[in-house]
């Protein structure tokens, strides 16, 4: 969750291109954006829900829509998707959640990360993000990112090397994860914020990447939607190298909000 939020932060000043601009990983303009939001919504349900055995699928999906809900509209100022604007004010018109869009966007899987430290078993984690995922997607793409995402950083919490990790992610779902930065980077002022786009920018950036750092200036590299797949590739990175250097988890830190920051601190209070 944190990696994932400090990639958010990160990447956010680059979220609309890295044209004519030198990349350093902190500026003044840093902040959080929908991709730190909706995450916060999903490790909040996860405290509180997450392993309540008693709750079945329908319920448990009721009570992601409204984190999910309760977040968009305490943080309404951030540039959310389209798709899910839609499903947003679907549910404030009617007082539930509506059916979800057709959608293969990448907020499904932006978000995903704190469901990887909530349960003992690979299974188990991608159970729970494909449940969450269905929330607002009904697109396989959609739901196989988040599937993927969560795996990935699951597993690396786990100790797996990255050959694991990719040998895995490579075979189960079905991305091509023999490619290089320049092979994915984006051109021509392309911006794709879908799934089957940037989460292999994001196991890209990863798998390219020495730390944790290097990993988050892969992923802005790389353009197009940098902050989501800094997201993606944080998360699985901070899973992998148990660190974010001091000096940027300071300044990321600085960007949040103090709800941010205290479900941040008793998130990692609770599980690591």
């Amino acid at each position: 969750m944190l990696g994932a939020i400090c990639g958010d932060i990160l990447g956010s000043t680059y979220e609309f291109g890295i044209e004519d601009k030198e990349i350093f990983l902190m500026h003044e303009e840093d902040h959080v954006t929908d991709d730190s939001v909706l995450t916060c919504a999903i490790a909040e349900w996860m405290m509180e829900y997450g392993n309540v055995s008693a709750l079945g699928e329908g319920e448990q999906k009721y009570l992601l829509a409204k984190s999910l809900f309760n977040y968009t509209r305490r943080y309404g100022d951030k540039a959310y998707g389209f798709g899910f604007l839609d499903w947003y004010f679907d549910y404030e018109k009617t007082g539930k959640a509506p059916d979800p869009p057709d959608s293969m966007g990448n907020g499904c899987a932006m978000r995903v990360s704190p469901i990887a430290y909530g349960y003992k078993t690979i299974h188990e984690v991608e159970r729970f993000a494909q449940l969450q995922a269905e929330v607002t997607h009904n697109n396989p793409e959609g739901i196989r990112g988040a599937c993927a995402i969560a795996a990935a950083t699951k597993m690396a919490l786990d100790g797996k090397n990255k050959k694991e990790i990719k040998d895995y992610i490579s075979s189960k779902y079905f991305y091509n994860l023999n490619q290089n930065i320049e092979d994915v980077r984006m051109k021509d002022d392309n911006f794709s914020a879908t799934c089957p786009v940037t989460v292999p920018q994001a196991f890209i950036a990863f798998f390219e990447g020495e730390d944790y750092e290097s990993t988050i200036l892969n992923s802005i590299m790389i353009g197009g939607d940098c902050d989501t797949v800094a997201a993606m590739a944080g998360s699985i990175s901070y899973a992998y190298y148990k660190r974010i250097p001091e000096h940027l988890l300071k300044h990321c830190f600085s960007c949040m909000d103090e709800k941010i920051k205290k479900l941040c601190q008793s998130f990692c209070d609770k599980y690591l």
